[in-house]
């Protein structure tokens, strides 16, 4: 089996991962962007590697039969039973992952749906976008009671942006990619971290104010229970400090041409690293067939 088959999943998988080391200096919502097309082009492409191993392996059990099919075979090698067998455990543990993954993401969505929305009577203090078509801001009784007008502002402008953008689905999508390449793991990381500066900058830019929302920010993270995790993008959901210091320094550019250009020069170099090798394994499975 021929080694080029593992280039694209190694480029991809350097490129996300430069991308969250080295953050750029652009807007949190471009950089999100690039994170998420750089994490999806390589879970998919990891997806399609292992699925190609076992296409020739099923191929060159029934070679024999087909000469056409035993050419297009021949220049890939045979694939060991037992490497095949241990792709195809792989790729069930996959699949029960993401299952998992999902079915953990629309209980805790019928659960945080089940609050209502707006104000709840919960004495912790916390905040939450909840998405969906009965979705929205969730305010806890507790965090009213601690925070002022202007501050609550903050809150509210930091939620409805998870909202507004679709924040959510940039993180499921994250998280479903994880658990597909667990590699991918520190590039969701710098995910989260751009996710919740994106709408650090929003709720900034709308009041106006960029100490006043890192203050608020700090302040509902000191309030936060220890440990607690949530699901749905809120305003204490990642690297507290270093999105306060961010929003204690400069506002970072639009990028209004730049990100634009960075996105599609990113799209098409993600397609460029993948294409050739999906139009293989699809003319592959056509012979097959």
């Amino acid at each position: 089996m021929n080694l080029e088959i593992y280039l694209p999943v190694a480029l991809l998988t350097m490129a996300s991962t430069l991308m969250a080391w080295r953050q750029p200096r652009m807007h949190p919502a471009w950089h999100a962007r690039l994170l998420i097309l750089l994490i999806g082009a390589t879970a998919l492409t990891v997806l399609g590697m292992l699925a190609f191993v076992v296409m020739i392996a099923i191929g060159t059990l029934t070679a024999a039969k087909a000469t056409v099919m035993g050419r297009v075979l021949i220049g890939h090698g045979q694939v060991p039973a037992a490497v095949a067998g241990v792709v195809i455990v792989l790729l069930l543990i996959m699949g029960g992952a993401v299952i998992h993954a999902v079915a953990r993401w629309h209980r805790d969505l019928r659960d945080a749906k089940a609050l209502g929305t707006g104000v709840v009577a919960d004495e912790r203090p916390f905040a939450m976008a909840v998405p969906g078509r009965r979705g929205g801001v969730i305010l806890s009784k507790g965090l009213l009671s601690m925070l002022s007008r202007r501050e609550l502002e903050v809150v509210l402008r930091h939620e409805a942006a998870h909202i507004q953008y679709g924040h959510h689905l940039y993180l499921m999508a994250g998280t479903i990619a994880t658990r597909i390449f667990p590699a991918l793991i520190y590039p969701y990381r710098a995910l989260c971290f751009a996710i919740e500066r994106w709408a650090d900058e929003q709720a900034a830019a709308a009041v106006g104010d960029r100490e006043l929302t890192a203050r608020t920010i700090a302040r509902v993270a000191l309030a936060q229970p220890a440990g607690e995790a949530r699901t749905f993008p809120s305003l204490t959901g990642s690297h507290i400090a270093r999105r306060v210091e961010a929003l204690l320094g400069q506002s970072p550019p639009d990028n209004r041409i730049t990100g634009p250009v960075l996105l599609s020069g990113a799209w098409m170099a993600t397609g460029s690293a993948i294409s050739p090798t999906l139009t293989h394994h699809a003319s592959l499975l056509l012979v097959l067939l």
